[in-house]
C-alpha cells in the first residue's frame, strides 16, 4: 500500500518562516506574513517570487501552487474594499485560492539575506551597517521555582525570548514572594487571612510589542497562581546580528569607478553613480533595496561608498557632502537575490522539500 503524502498548512508554512525569519524584526510600519489566504488550507506548490504581481500569480496557477511568497507584501495599507478596482492581484488570489505571504524587512535583517549582496560581489562581509536600536516590551513574571521553566516556555512559544538568532532568551533571578491571600480567594498556596512566604522566581524576557499581549495571556495560563503578577515595561534593546546591510572590508584598496564597473558587470545593469570616480576605496558597504536611511550608518562607519538599490536626490547630495559615494543598482536588482534565501529555508522543511518553485530575476525597466 502505497503511503499517502504528508500535508501541511499554511499556517504551518508561515510559522516555519516566522521561525527562520522572525516577523518581529519587521519594521512596524510593514506588513509580513499572511496577508491574504486560507491559514488551514493544505499546501499544494508554493511559488517564490519578489513581488505580488499578476504575473507570479499566474505563474503559481500554472504549477499548481496555491501559495505566493514574495519579498514585497502585496499592501502595505490594507485595501478599503475586496473588489477587483480596489484590491487588484489580492482580490485574484483570494479569488484562485492562492494565499499571499510575505517576507519583506524581517527578511532584510536576516543573516543570510544581508550576506548574499557582497557575496555576489565577491566582496567579504564583516559587520552589520545598522546601528540602530529594537523597540520591545520586557515581560518580568514572578513565578514559583517548580514553573518557572514551564512558564518560560510557554512564553517562548508566544514569541518572547528572541533575540538575533537565539531563541527562548530568559532572565531569571531567586527570590522570596510574599502575600496574603484574601477572602474568597482559592490561593496555589497558603490560606485566605494568612501571610505566605514562597521560594520565586523572577523570570525576564523581550518581545516585540505586537506580541506582548500573547505573551502576558500565556503566561497567566502557564502560572500556577490565581492573579499571578506580570508587569510590562516598554524598552529599546541592540538589534544584534539582525541588522541591515554589511559593512565589507576591502584587502586591496580600489577606486569608486572599479566597484561601479564590479556591479555593473554582476549585475548585466548599467548603475547609477554619485560621487569621484577616481576617489579611493578601502571600505565597502551594501544595502538591498532603499538604501537611504541607512546613509548616516554608513557615513559613521566611514564607508567609502555605498552600493544600494537606490536613494533619494536629496539624500545623494547629503552623502556627497560628506565624503560618501553612493552607486544605485535598482531596488530590484539587489533584492531578487533574497528569492533563493526564501526558497531555500522553505526547502528545509521536510514537507515542503518538494513544493517550492522558484521565479527567476526580471528587470522591469531599461536604459536606452
Amino acid at each position: 500500500m502505497t503511503r499517502a503524502k504528508e500535508t501541511i498548512a499554511v499556517a504551518d508554512l508561515v510559522r516555519h518562516l516566522d521561525d527562520i525569519f522572525p516577523f518581529a524584526w519587521a519594521e512596524p510600519w510593514d506588513r509580513v506574513g499572511l496577508l491574504a489566504g486560507d491559514p488551514g488550507a493544505p499546501v499544494s506548490q508554493v511559488l517564490v517570487s519578489l513581488d505580488p504581481t499578476p504575473e507570479a500569480l499566474s505563474m503559481a496557477v500554472a504549477h499548481g501552487a496555491n501559495v505566493l511568497v514574495t519579498h514585497h507584501p502585496a499592501f502595505l495599507q490594507p485595501p478599503s474594499a475586496l473588489t477587483p478596482e480596489r484590491a487588484g492581484v489580492v482580490y485574484q488570489a483570494v479569488s484562485l485560492g492562492v494565499a499571499l505571504v510575505a517576507c519583506h524587512t524581517n527578511l532584510d535583517r536576516a543573516p543570510a539575506a544581508g550576506d548574499e549582496l557582497p557575496r555576489l560581489l565577491g566582496l567579504t562581509s564583516s559587520v552589520p551597517l545598522e546601528r540602530g536600536r529594537q523597540p520591545v516590551s520586557l515581560v518580568t513574571v514572578f513565578v514559583p521555582a517548580a514553573h518557572a521553566q514551564e512558564v518560560l516556555a510557554a512564553m517562548a512559544a508566544a514569541g518572547a525570548g528572541r533575540v538575533g538568532g537565539y531563541r527562548a532568551c530568559a532572565f531569571r533571578g531567586p527570590g522570596i514572594g510574599s502575600f496574603v491571600p484574601g477572602e474568597g480567594t482559592t490561593p496555589a498556596l497558603g490560606s485566605a487571612g494568612e501571610r505566605t512566604d514562597a521560594e520565586e522566581v523572577r523570570l525576564e524576557m523581550a518581545c516585540d510589542r505586537s506580541s506582548v499581549d500573547g505573551v502576558v495571556l500565556a503566561a497567566r495560563r502557564a502560572h500556577p497562581y490565581e492573579e499571578p503578577l506580570i508587569v510590562v515595561t516598554d524598552a529599546d534593546v541592540d538589534r544584534g546580528s539582525a541588522r541591515l546591510g554589511r559593512v565589507c572590508e576591502l584587502s586591496r584598496a580600489t577606486t569608486v569607478r572599479a566597484v561601479a564597473e564590479r556591479v555593473a558587470k554582476t549585475f548585466s545593469i548599467v548603475p547609477r553613480v554619485w560621487g569621484d570616480p577616481d576617489a579611493r576605496v578601502s571600505t565597502v558597504g551594501t544595502v538591498s533595496g532603499s538604501g537611504g536611511s541607512l546613509l548616516p550608518d554608513a557615513i559613521s562607519a566611514e564607508v567609502s561608498v555605498l552600493v544600494t538599490g537606490e536613494v533619494r536626490y536629496h539624500q545623494a547630495l547629503e552623502a556627497l557632502d560628506a565624503g560618501l559615494a553612493v552607486i544605485e543598482a535598482g531596488h530590484d536588482v539587489t533584492e531578487w537575490p533574497h528569492v533563493p534565501v526564501i526558497a531555500s529555508a522553505l526547502r528545509a522543511h521536510e514537507l515542503l522539500a518538494g513544493r517550492v518553485v522558484m521565479d527567476q530575476p526580471a528587470q522591469r525597466w531599461w536604459t536606452p
